[in-house]
C-alpha cells in the first residue's frame, strides 16, 4: 500500500535569525591520523572536509585500510568487518584483522625453506599502532577518538594484540602526544592528564562517544558500518529489520513473563503438591479412623472375653446356691427313707433268726454244715476252672495241646519257662529296631519339612538364597514398607556363565558366603540397620551398605580371573558388585594344584583354594558338585528340581519306614501275646487246675444233703421258709444299701457343689464391668432359648468365647489390613516428598504428625497455596501477558509510523527521472505468528474468570506457553524468535511509484534479478532511509552525528543516480566520506569540500596525496590530464 505526504508549507518564523542553525550542532568528521596502520607505515594525517570527503585512488591502493581505520575506532570489535566492499554478497572469507593491520600484512609468498606459504609483514617484533578521528561542530566544541594497538612479542595471533581506547575532547596529535609510547601505558595515562578518557574494553568507550557525538544505540554503529559495504546490501528485508529497526520490547516483555512465571510455577506446584499431599494422606484418615473405631470394638470383645470367668462363676454359683437347696430337701427325704428300710430289714433279720433257730431245734444242724462245705468246695472248683481255661488259651496261644496229666503239665511248664528266656531277648531286639527306625523317620520327616520350605520359597521367587534367609529378609521388608527387590542378596545378582559351567562347584565355595550377603542401599541403610539392632534374628546376617555415588573403580583383575566367569543382572547395584567381586575375588582358574603354587590368589575345579600368601584351603564338608548349596543365579528351576527329587525319594522312604514299624511292632505284639501264654503256663502247677477231685466231693455233699432233706417233712417246711424269709431278708438289705447309697451319692454331690460354691464365691470377688454384664448376657440370649443349668454352663460360656476369639481374629486381620494401608500411604507419602516428612517414620506412631500435616494441609496450606496462586495468576503473569501482547502490537504500530516518516523523507528526492522510491510493508500473517497470537487471546480473555477450573486450564496452556518460550533448544529458539520478533512479522519491499501520477512503476522484493546498478541503487537509497531512521532524531531534524563512509557505493550505478542519492544523503543532513575509483570523481565532486589521493609504491608502501578543492567551482583541482573524461577517451 502507498503512503504518501503532503509537504509542508513553508512557515515565515518571527525573529528567524534568533534561532540556532541545525547544522551548527552537528559533529562532522575533521582529521584522521594513522601511525603504523597496514601498509601505511608511520604516521599519515588526512585533514577532512567539512562538507565531505573523496579518498580516490586505483584498486588495493589503500583507501579501504584507512575507512577500516575508521571502523576500528567506531565499530564493536565483535560487528567489524574490514574491508567489506571487496567482498562482493559475502562470496569470500574475511582476509583482513587486526594482526594484518597492526603488522602490516602485504603479501603471501612461499617460504624457500619450508616450502610453505608464509604471510609477509611489514613490522616484526614489538610494534604498535595508532589510530585517531578527530570531529568537530560549529559551535567550537571538538571531540577525538583514539585507539591504540601493541604486540610486545612477535606473536602474529589475534589474542597477541592489545588494545586500549580514549575519548578526548580537544584536538589530539599522535606525533606529540605518543612520542615515546614504549609500549608503556600506565606512563602514557600519567604524562597524558586528566582531560583525556581512558578505557579498557569497548562498552565504556563506546557509550561515552555515542553520547557526546549524538549516536543513539549500538544499531546506529552497525548501520553506520554496513554503510560502507552498500553495495553488499543483501536481502532487502534482513538488512531493514536488523539495521533500521531496533529489537521489539517484546523480547524483554517475554523474559520478564519467563522470569516472574517461575513464581507462579512455584505457587502453583505447591498447590498441586498441596492436593496431592491431601489426596494421599486422606485415605489415611479415613483408614486411621476406620481403624480407631476397630480398635475401639476389639477392644470392647477383649474385655467381653476377659469378663467371661467373673460372669461365668456368679452365674454358676447362682445356679450352685439353688442346687444346694434342692439338695437338702432331697437328703431329708432320703433319711427317712433309709431309716424305714434300716427298719424292714431289722424285721426281717428277726424273723429269719427265729425260723433258723426252730430248724436248729429240728435237727439242721447237719445241713447247715453241708451247705458250708458244699458252698467252700464249689468255690475252689471255680477258682480251678478259671485257671484251667487260662491255662487253656494260653496254650491255644503257643499252638500247644493243655496236657492231661501232672507229669505232661510239668514238662510243658518247663518248656514255657524256656520259651520266656528266648522271648525277652528277642523282645528287646525287636524294640532297638523299631527305635532305630523311629530315629531315622525323625530325621528324615525334620529333612522333609526343610526341603518343603526350601521348594516354596523357590516357587515364589526365582532366587537360589536359601529360604531362611529370605524369609527373614521378607520380616525386615515387611517392616519397612520395601519391596524384596529392593534388598537383594549378592548371590541373586550373579551367576557363572554357561560356558564356565564346569568351575560352578569351586566358584560356589569361593563365593558361598559373599552370595548370602544382602545389599542395602544407602537410602535404606539406616532403617535397616535400626530393625536389625533391635531384633532378635535367630540366624547370621551379613549386608553391605551400598552408596549411591561410590566412586568404586573396579581394578584390573586377570585374563583367567574367577571374575571373568561370572554374569552379572543388569542392577543399580552392577558397578559396585562388579567392583567387589573385582577387589575380593581376584582368583586365577588354574588346573592342577601345581599351577595353584604359581599364582598369588586361585582355585582349582577341585575345590582347593589358595587365599593369598601361604595359607591354602580345601573344605570337603560337602561334595563339590552337591547342587543343594548352591546359591548363585537368575533362576532356580535347576535347584527346585533337585530338592523336588530329593523330596520324593524322602516321602517313599518314610512310608517304608513306616511300614516296616508297623510289620516289627505287629511281630512283637505277636511275641508279647506268646510271652504272656508262656508267663501264665509257667506260673501254674498241675493241682492249681485239675477240678476232677472237687467235682467228685461236690457230688458226694450233695448226695448227703439230699438224703437228709429227704427223710424229714418239718425240717422240709423250716427249709422252704428259711430261704423264702432270706430272699425277703435280701431285699429288704439290697434296698437300704441302695438308700445309703443313693444319700451318699447325695452328700458326695453336695460336697462337690459345696466346694464349687466355695471356689465359685472367691472367684465371683471380681465384678464384671457393665459392659461385660450385659453383653454376656445378651450372648447367652443369643445362644439358644434352653435355660442356663449348671450341666451346660461350661459348654455355653465355651461357645461363647469360641466366637468371640473369632470375632477378635477378624478384627485383628481388618487391623492389620487398615494399619498397612495406613503405613502404605505414610510410605508414600515418605517416598515423593522426603523433605516435608522430616524425620517422620512410615509406620502408625506418627500418624498423629502425618494427620496433624493433613489438617493444616486442609485448613491452611491448600487454601493459601490456591490464594496465592491465583492471585499471581490473576495479578502478575496477566499483567506480563498484556505488556507482552502491547509490546507486540506497539512494535507493529511503530514499524509502520516511522515507515511513513521516512517515505515522506524519500518522497521529497527522485529515484529515477521521475519517480520516487516508498517502503513497503505487509504483513505476513504466518501460521505460528498466528496461533501464538491466539493463544494469548485465549488466556487473557479469562484472566478474571472466578472459575478456579477454568482458571487452571488457562494455566496450563500459560505454562506450555512460558515453558516454549524459556526452552533453549534450536528449534525452540527459532520459534521464539519467529513469534517475538515482530520485524519478521511483516515483509518490507521497495516501490518505485511515478511522482506525478502516483502510479506504481516497478517493485524491488531484495534486488533479486535487478541489474548491478539497479541493486546499487536500491541499496543506497534503503541506506539513506535507514540512516534518516537510526540518526534521525525523534522530531525528523538533522541527526547530531553527519559523517556517513560509503566504500565504492558507486561503482555501478549512472551518474544521474549517483548524484541523486548523493542529494538524499545531503538533504539528510549527512557529511558524506566516500571512496570512490576515478571514474566517479566528476559526479560526487559537488558534494564534497576536499579529497586525497591514495597511492600505493611496491605493493606495500601506501600514502596519501591531498587534492585541492575549488569552492566556487565546486570541483577539485585535478589536472587536465587527471580528469576522469580524459583517463577514458
Amino acid at each position: 500500500m502507498k503512503r504518501t505526504r503532503t509537504p509542508a508549507a513553508p512557515v515565515e518564523a518571527l525573529f528567524l535569525d534568533d534561532l540556532p542553525d541545525p547544522r551548527a550542532e552537528q559533529f562532522r568528521m575533521r582529521r584522521l591520523q594513522v601511525h603504523n596502520w597496514g601498509t601505511f607505515g608511520g604516521l599519515h594525517t588526512v585533514p577532512v572536509a567539512e562538507r565531505g570527503f573523496l579518498f580516490v585512488g586505483r584498486s588495493g591502493s589503500g583507501k579501504s585500510t584507512l575507512l577500516d581505520a575508521m571502523s576500528a575506532l567506531l565499530v564493536p570489535p565483535a560487528l567489524v568487518d574490514f574491508n567489506a566492499a571487496a567482498r562482493e554478497a559475502e562470496r569470500s572469507g574475511r582476509d583482513r584483522n587486526l594482526v594484518s593491520y597492526v603488522r602490516g600484512a602485504w603479501a603471501d609468498r612461499t617460504d624457500a625453506e619450508s616450502g610453505e606459504i608464509a604471510t609477509q609483514y611489514l613490522r616484526r617484533g614489538a610494534t604498535w599502532t595508532a589510530l585517531v578521528l578527530e570531529y568537530a561542530n560549529a559551535l567550537g566544541r571538538t571531540v577525538s577518538l583514539v585507539r591504540l594497538f601493541w604486540i610486545a612479542g612477535a606473536g602474529t595471533a589475534t589474542a597477541d594484540v592489545r588494545r586500549h581506547y580514549m575519548v578526548v575532547e580537544r584536538r589530539f596529535d599522535i606525533a606529540a602526544e605518543l612520542a615515546g609510547f614504549d609500549l608503556d601505558l600506565r606512563r602514557l595515562k600519567a604524562r597524558l592528564g586528566e582531560d583525556v578518557h581512558h578505557f579498557e574494553n569497548f562498552a565504556g568507550y563506546a557509550e561515552r562517544f555515542r553520547r557526546m557525538l549524538g549516536i543513539g544505540s549500538e544499531m546506529a554503529l552497525k548501520l553506520l558500518h554496513k554503510t560502507q559495504s552498500a553495495k553488499n546490501l543483501g536481502d532487502l528485508n534482513h538488512f531493514l529489520r536488523s539495521f533500521m529497526l531496533e529489537e521489539p520490547e517484546s523480547f524483554a516483555a517475554a523474559g520478564r513473563l519467563v522470569a516472574d512465571f517461575a513464581e507462579l510455577d512455584a505457587a502453583h506446584r505447591a498447590v498441586v503438591t498441596a492436593r496431592e499431599q491431601v489426596e494421599v494422606l486422606a485415605p489415611a484418615r479415613e483408614a486411621h479412623q476406620a481403624l480407631l473405631a476397630l480398635r475401639r470394638a476389639s477392644g470392647e470383645l477383649v474385655e467381653l472375653r476377659t469378663g467371661i470367668d467373673a460372669v461365668r462363676e456368679r452365674r454358676r454359683l447362682a445356679l450352685l446356691d439353688a442346687r444346694l437347696g434342692e439338695l437338702g430337701t432331697r437328703e431329708a427325704g432320703l433319711a427317712g427313707e433309709e431309716a424305714q428300710r434300716a427298719a424292714t430289714l431289722g424285721n426281717h433279720e428277726a424273723l429269719l433268726a427265729d425260723l433258723e433257730r426252730q430248724h436248729l431245734e429240728q435237727g439242721g444242724g447237719q445241713v447247715v454244715r453241708l451247705e458250708q462245705e458244699l458252698a467252700r468246695v464249689e468255690g475252689e472248683r471255680d477258682a480251678r476252672l478259671a485257671r484251667r481255661r487260662r491255662a487253656e488259651d494260653a496254650c491255644a496261644e503257643l499252638d500247644w495241646t493243655l496236657p492231661g496229666s501232672a507229669q505232661s503239665f510239668a514238662d510243658t511248664a518247663a518248656q514255657a519257662r524256656t520259651l520266656l528266656e528266648t522271648a525277652r531277648a528277642r523282645t528287646e531286639t525287636l524294640d532297638e529296631r523299631i527305635a532305630d527306625r523311629r530315629i531315622a523317620r525323625r530325621d528324615d520327616e525334620r529333612r522333609f519339612a526343610e526341603l518343603r520350605a526350601e521348594i516354596a520359597a523357590l516357587e515364589q521367587s526365582p532366587s537360589n538364597i536359601p529360604s531362611r534367609l529370605q524369609a527373614l529378609r521378607a520380616r525386615l521388608c515387611e517392616a519397612l514398607g520395601l519391596q524384596p527387590q529392593a534388598l537383594p542378596f549378592a548371590g541373586e545378582l550373579m551367576q557363572l556363565r554357561e560356558e564356565d559351567a564346569k568351575w560352578r562347584g569351586a566358584a560356589e565355595r569361593v563365593l558361598h558366603g559373599f552370595a548370602l550377603a544382602l545389599l542395602v542401599d544407602e537410602r535404606h541403610h539406616a532403617a535397616v540397620a535400626r530393625w536389625v539392632d533391635e531384633t532378635h534374628l535367630g540366624m547370621r546376617l551379613v549386608y553391605h551398605r551400598v552408596g549411591r555415588d561410590d566412586a568404586l573403580m573396579a581394578r584390573r583383575v586377570g585374563a583367567d580371573s574367577l571374575v571373568h566367569k561370572l554374569e552379572l543382572a543388569a542392577h543399580p547395584h552392577r558397578d559396585w558388585l562388579a567392583a567387589e567381586l573385582a577387589r575380593r575375588f581376584d582368583y586365577a582358574c588354574v588346573a592342577s594344584a601345581r599351577a595353584l603354587a604359581q599364582v598369588d590368589r586361585g582355585l582349582t575345579r577341585e575345590g582347593q583354594v589358595r587365599h593369598g600368601g601361604s595359607r591354602y584351603e580345601k573344605d570337603d564338608r560337602h561334595a563339590i558338585g552337591d547342587r543343594s548349596r548352591w546359591v548363585l543365579g537368575f533362576d532356580n528351576r535347576d535347584k527346585r528340581a533337585l530338592f523336588e527329587k530329593e523330596a520324593r525319594e524322602l516321602g517313599r522312604r518314610i512310608a517304608a519306614c513306616e511300614e516296616e514299624v508297623a510289620a516289627i511292632g505287629a511281630e512283637r505284639q505277636r511275641d508279647l501275646l506268646r510271652l504272656r501264654a508262656a508267663q501264665t503256663l509257667a506260673d501254674l502247677a498241675w493241682d492249681d487246675i485239675d477240678v476232677a477231685p472237687r467235682l467228685q466231693r461236690i457230688a458226694d455233699i450233695g448226695a448227703q444233703l439230699q438224703a437228709l432233706k429227704d427223710g424229714d417233712a418239718t425240717l422240709q417246711a423250716l427249709g422252704a421258709r428259711i430261704e423264702a424269709e432270706r430272699t425277703a431278708r435280701d431285699r429288704a438289705r439290697q434296698a437300704l444299701v441302695e438308700a445309703k447309697g443313693e444319700r451318699a451319692a447325695l452328700a458326695r454331690e453336695r460336697a462337690d457343689a459345696e466346694a464349687q460354691h466355695a471356689k465359685c464365691a472367691a472367684a465371683a470377688t471380681v465384678a464384671p464391668t457393665p459392659l461385660q454384664d450385659e453383653g454376656l448376657a445378651a450372648r447367652l440370649g443369643d445362644l439358644t432359648a434352653l435355660p442356663l443349668t449348671l450341666a451346660n454352663i461350661e459348654g455355653r460360656f465355651r461357645e461363647i468365647d469360641r466366637t468371640l476369639m473369632a470375632e477378635i481374629g477378624a478384627r485383628a486381620q481388618e487391623d492389620n489390613r487398615l494399619a498397612q494401608r495406613i503405613q502404605a500411604a505414610f510410605a508414600e507419602f515418605r517416598r515423593r516428598w522426603p523433605e516435608d516428612a522430616g524425620d517422620f517414620t512410615a509406620d502408625l506412631a506418627a500418624a498423629d504428625d502425618y494427620l496433624a500435616r493433613l489438617r493444616r494441609l486442609e485448613v491452611d496450606g491448600l487454601p493459601r497455596h490456591e490464594t496465592r496462586f491465583f492471585e499471581l495468576l490473576q495479578t502478575q503473569s496477566r499483567q506480563n501477558l498484556t505488556v507482552l501482547q502491547r509490546h507486540l502490537g506497539e512494535a507493529r504500530k511503530a514499524i509502520g509510523q516511522r515507515l511513513d516518516e521516512v517515505n515522506a523523507s524519500l518522497e521529497q528526492v527522485a529515484f529515477n527521472r521521475g519517480t520516487v522510491l516508498s517502503i513497503e510493508l505487509s504483513d505476513r500473517r504466518l501460521p505460528e505468528v498466528l496461533e501464538f497470537q491466539q493463544q494469548l487471546r485465549e488466556v487473557l480473555a479469562h484472566h478474571l474468570t472466578e472459575d478456579r477450573t477454568l482458571a487452571e486450564a488457562q494455566f496450563a496452556v500459560l505454562r506450555a506457553l512460558v515453558a516454549r518460550l524459556g526452552d533453549d533448544a534450536p528449534e525452540a529458539r527459532r520459534w521464539r524468535e519467529q513469534v517475538l520478533d515482530v520485524r519478521l512479522h511483516v515483509e518490507f519491499h521497495g516501490v518505485e511509484i511515478d511522482a506525478q501520477t502516483h502510479a506504481q512503476v516497478e517493485v524491488y522484493r531484495s534486488g533479486a534479478g535487478k541489474s548491478g546498478g539497479q541493486r546499487q541503487k536500491l541499496a543506497t537509497t534503503c541506506l539513506a532511509a535507514a540512516l534518516r531512521y537510526q540518526l534521525g532524531g525523534e522530531d525528523g531534524g538533522l541527526p547530531r552525528y553527519a559523517a556517513v563512509v560509503l566504500d565504492e557505493a558507486f561503482d555501478k550505478a549512472d551518474n544521474e543516480f549517483t548524484a541523486l542519492a548523493m542529494t538524499i544523503f545531503e538533504n539528510f543532513g549527512f557529511q558524506m566520506i566516500v571512496a570512490t575509483p576515478l571514474k566517479s570523481v566528476m559526479t560526487l565532486e559537488p558534494f564534497i569540500g576536499g579529497a586525497c589521493f591514495v597511492e600505493i609504491s611496491g605493493r606495500h608502501d601506501s600514502g596519501t596525496l591531498l587534492i585541492e578543492y575549488d569552492d566556487d567551482g565546486r570541483r577539485l583541482k585535478l589536472p587536465e590530464r587527471a580528469r576522469p573524461e580524459d583517463a577514458l577517451a
